[in-house]
């Protein structure tokens, strides 16, 4: 009787390593948070699809970072465009502005400068991210659009329109376990996300009605597949693997650490020497035991930037920073606070 226990009890826990897990609301990306992703151009494979799959991604190669920095979306440009906005994420010189609800996370469009002024970007109806809850098959479909109208300042001609379109489905098409540089044996759901873009030019010439440009006559259009990785541990996607729509990949990109906002932020002991302490147009970082995240932001919480120290010690150029308190935080590859504090500058 106690071998059949015990073997039973083995064969659960077993089970339930691998059980498939449950994406919701609570497990998307929240306002003071900020993600580290790498980017590696030389993937070769997307894995399979299917249940209780296994994924190793560890051999991924560090050639770049990219870093999204999630705040609340009151406290930035064009949040009149968007008043049901939960979230937002600075990026490229403007706000992007996404909405988490019970049922879904959304996109709800961009604001920012295309040359001609401040100007919102609503895409309509809103396109879809993610829906809750996703389990093993859950899918959706559906369409967006979005119109960008501005005058050229050409003789000639009144305005130009840019016309775009969207028709995406999603499948979450696997589950499994995945293995990346930075974490292990994580609990994941996959999901595909397929987008199907048209993009059309409208000219107006002064006085007359709308034409298609006729230096392109023709829609653009341009099919991505998305694979995205979901688990309930990191609030952001864990990888994504970007293809054409013949499956040719692109690049991937892995999570590698997260570092809170300026607000979470506490003291801690020092063990990187930081200085000069205030500092005008340089700070050095002495003493880091090995390569890690350096995360900047100033007293208000914005992200001012992100930077790779090298093992010993590193210095970042601070010529354009305006005189004020800093905040830094030095975040290890795999995602562990190596310490915090603060510097300023004073010109």
């Amino acid at each position: 009787m106690k071998t059949n226990l015990l073997f039973s009890s083995l064969v659960i826990s077993a089970l339930s390593i691998n059980a498939q897990i449950t994406i919701n609301t609570g497990d998307m990306p929240v306002a003071g948070q900020t993600y580290i992703s790498a980017n590696d151009s030389t993937v070769s494979s997307f894995g399979t699809s299917g249940t209780n799959q296994t994924w190793n991604f560890s051999g991924w190669a560090n050639q770049s970072n990219d870093t999204s920095h999630f705040v609340t979306p009151s406290t930035v440009a064009g949040f009149s465009s968007f008043p049901t906005a939960t979230l937002a994420t600075p990026s490229g010189g403007g706000n992007g502005f996404m909405r988490n609800s019970s049922g879904s996370f959304d996109i709800l469009g961009f604001y920012a400068n295309f040359g001609f002024g401040p100007t919102a970007i609503t895409f309509s109806p809103v396109q879809k991210f993610i829906t809750f809850p996703s389990n093993y098959l859950t899918s959706f479909n559906g369409t967006s659009k979005y119109v960008l109208q501005f005058n050229p300042n050409q003789p000639g001609l009144d305005s130009m329109r840019i016309k775009s379109s969207n028709i995406y489905t999603s499948t979450i098409d696997a589950w499994g376990m995945l293995t990346t540089p930075a974490f292990t044996n994580l609990s994941s759901l996959r999901q595909k996300y397929t987008e199907i873009r048209r993009d059309s030019t409208f000219l107006k010439p002064t006085g007359q009605a709308w034409i298609l440009s006729p230096s392109n006559p023709n829609p653009t259009v341009d099919t991505t597949i998305t694979y995205r990785w979901w688990s309930n541990t990191k609030k952001y996607p864990v990888v994504e693997i970007t293809t054409d729509g013949n499956n040719v990949i692109s690049k991937g990109t892995y999570l590698t650490s997260l570092a809170v906002g300026v607000n979470e932020l506490t003291s801690a002991k020092d063990e990187v020497n930081v200085y000069p302490n205030p500092a005008s147009d340089k700070v050095n970082f002495m003493g880091t035991s090995s390569e890690s995240h350096l995360v900047i932001f100033d007293i208000n919480g914005k992200l001012v930037s992100t930077t790779l120290l090298k093992k010993g010690s590193s210095s970042i150029i601070t010529s354009n920073y305006e005189n004020g308190i800093y905040v830094y935080q030095i975040v290890s590859l795999t995602g562990t606070t190596i310490q915090k504090g603060k510097f300023v500058i004073a010109k």
